[in-house]
This record gives structure tokens, sequence and C-alpha cells, in this order.
């Protein structure tokens, strides 16, 4: 069990937890949790983050991000049937 002091800084009051803490439940600097109450206890539940198209695009080579020939042969070919 780690112990820690509650500290003032500005008009919060602020715990600092270890490093060592945040990487065993993986969170950093910036994670968003929770706070509630049980029984008298503060717990934090981390808040998972919802997934956007705008964070897998950033996350993907830039060189995937193109449209090659092939890709561009697709786009142009003519509705054979009634696809559209």
């Amino acid at each position: 069990m780690t112990r820690l002091a509650i500290r003032k800084s500005g008009g919060a009051s602020i715990v600092s937890i270890p490093k060592s803490v945040l990487k065993l439940v993986g969170l950093g600097v910036g994670s968003e949790v929770e706070l509630s109450l049980e029984n008298h206890r503060i717990v934090l539940t981390p808040i998972e983050k919802e997934v956007t198209l705008e964070d897998l695009l950033a996350g993907s080579p830039k060189e995937k991000l193109t449209l090659d020939t092939a890709d561009r042969e697709w786009l142009n070919i003519t509705p054979k049937g009634k696809e559209i």
C-alpha cells in the first residue's frame, strides 16, 4: 500500500499518484477518471475514451491513406446491374 498526502495547489486539493501505480492501471498524465465515493472511500475509475474515425486515421500510416491505381480503377467502374 502506498501512502499519499493531500496538498494544496491554488484553490484545489491534490494528490500525486506515483508513475508506477499509473502504469499498473494503464493511466498517465491527461487520462480521464471518474471520482466516486463508496463506503467513505474515494474511488477513481478510468473513463474509456471512445475511439473516433479521426483517432484511427491519425494512427494510420500515411502511405495507406492514398489511392493507388487499383483503387482509382475500382472507383471509376461503371455499375453492371442494380448496384446503385
